[in-house]
C-alpha cells in the first residue's frame, strides 16, 4: 500500500479538529476525483509574501472536508504528516482554507495536498513543490552613490 492511500486512510478514519476556514480565490484547477455524484475537487497553491498555501475546492454541500498535508522531504526519509485540518463546505460545496507550512522547510519539498470527506466521495490530490515566499522579487542594488 502506498503511503498516500495510508495517510489518506487515516485522515478518514480520525478526523482532525476543526480549522477556521478562510476565503481564498481560486485559482487553475489541479485535481479532482470522485464520482460526478459525489465529487470533491481540489486546487491548491502556495500563497506569495506568506509560508502558507491556499486550498479550495468543492465537495458535498454542507460536508466536513479534511485536508490532510504530507511531505516528502527525500526519496531516502518516510513521508511526513505535515498537518490535518477540517473545513466545511458552504451551501453551494465549496470550501477553503490557507494552510501555513513551517518555514524551516526547504524550498524544493514536495507536498501533497489530499481532501477527504465522510460523504463517501473519493479523495482529490494535488501535489504542489515549495519555492521561496516571495518568488520573483528583487532587490535593487545599491551602488553607495
Amino acid at each position: 500500500m502506498r503511503i498516500t492511500a495510508l495517510i489518506t486512510a487515516l485522515a478518514v478514519a480520525f478526523p482532525a479538529t476543526a480549522a477556521a476556514a478562510v476565503p481564498v480565490r481560486s485559482g487553475a484547477l489541479l485535481a479532482q476525483a470522485g464520482s460526478s455524484a459525489q465529487k470533491v475537487t481540489l486546487e491548491a497553491r502556495q500563497l506569495q509574501g506568506a509560508e502558507a498555501i491556499a486550498v479550495t475546492g468543492t465537495a458535498a454541500p454542507g460536508a466536513t472536508v479534511t485536508v490532510t498535508l504530507t511531505a516528502l522531504v527525500s526519496a531516502d526519509l518516510p513521508t511526513i504528516l505535515v498537518s490535518r485540518h477540517d473545513v466545511a463546505a458552504d451551501v453551494n460545496g465549496r470550501f477553503g482554507a490557507v494552510i501555513p507550512i513551517a518555514s524551516a522547510y526547504e524550498r524544493g519539498i514536495t507536498l501533497n495536498v489530499i481532501a477527504t470527506s465522510g460523504s463517501g466521495a473519493a479523495p482529490a490530490q494535488v501535489q504542489l513543490t515549495t519555492g521561496a515566499p516571495n518568488a520573483g522579487a528583487t532587490v535593487p542594488f545599491d551602488s553607495g552613490h
